[in-house]
């Protein structure tokens, strides 16, 4: 069996780079939030308590990943018996907030769907690979708490319940994929010979800025799952998984804070639709 020492670069060295670049992220979700709650004061209270949740579980996240680095590097340093042991309490914290954090984001955006396609069915769909996702992330969250007291731990965790993290890792990029092609296919279907060029940029915008989180998130956890099933005795997986919460919160943020811009693009007069996209409806993305 191959195992490394906690000071290990494969263990400690990649798990600070994955924190520091998770903590660069959260000054970004940071500024995104302060702008939001500077300029959408007219929102409803329910998606000020998302934007609102989302913060408070990052910085908990945040929280918990550099405790674990502070546990690795301090607590356990100079230890032998603890050379080898590769979990902690704040570690296996960090998967019930990415999973949370993870769960409202991809929840809101099935809403979005219920809203642009005014059917139900894929968003149930998306909702139900959301309730899938949640329960094998706190799955994870649970077993490794679990896992904790076990001395010496040879990553047993990742040996025993790898099928639960791969799991639960290809739900989430599959509810991505699916979500980023549903949100594009209904956006697209906003535009009509009625629109005026400005909307149609507007739907375009909307379009690639829709691909682009999508497939960030959903690559990331595919990279996640392949350095898992590759590297399973080191901690490259987990400096992925460390900072894909903080993807999530900024496609989050980056939408809400975009809706000015958009009303300034569509705002027009003349403009005959049907439909047009809301910018500023705290509510939904479409007012009908």
């Amino acid at each position: 069996m191959i195992s490394y020492g906690v000071d290990s670069p494969l263990i400690v060295g990649v798990m600070e780079i994955g924190v520091f670049l998770s903590l660069v992220m959260f000054g970004v979700v940071a500024l995104q939030g302060y702008i939001y709650f500077h300029n959408c004061r007219a929102d409803r209270t329910g998606l000020k308590w998302l934007a609102g949740s989302v913060l408070f579980f990052e910085l908990c996240h945040s929280i918990a990943s550099c405790y674990a680095i502070y546990y690795f590097t301090v607590i356990e340093a100079g230890i032998p018996e603890l050379e080898h042991k590769a979990n902690s309490y704040s570690l296996s914290l960090t998967p019930v907030f990415e999973t949370i954090i993870t769960a409202l984001v991809q929840g809101f955006f099935a809403y979005r769907i219920r809203i642009l396609s005014g059917r139900m069915h894929i968003s149930i769909v998306c909702w139900t690979l959301c309730v899938l996702r949640f329960i094998g992330g706190m799955g994870l969250a649970a077993e490794g708490l679990l896992d904790v007291p076990r001395e010496p731990d040879y990553f047993r965790l990742q040996s025993q319940y790898g099928w639960l993290i791969t799991s639960a890792l290809d739900v989430g990029a599959v509810l991505d994929v699916l979500i980023t092609v549903s949100l594009c296919f209904y956006i697209r279907q906003l535009y009509t010979s009625y629109n005026l060029p400005k909307s149609e940029e507007l739907i375009n915008r909307l379009i690639v800025w829709t691909i682009q989180t999508g497939l960030i998130t959903s690559f990331t956890s595919v990279a996640v799952v392949i350095t898992f099933q590759t590297m399973k005795h080191n901690f490259v997986w987990l400096a992925l998984y460390t900072f894909l919460a903080k993807l999530y919160s900024n496609s989050l943020f980056v939408s809400l804070n975009g809706r000015p811009r958009n009303r300034e693009i569509i705002r027009a007069p003349s403009l005959k639709t049907p439909r047009t996209l809301d910018v500023c409806d705290p509510k939904s993305m479409v007012h009908r």
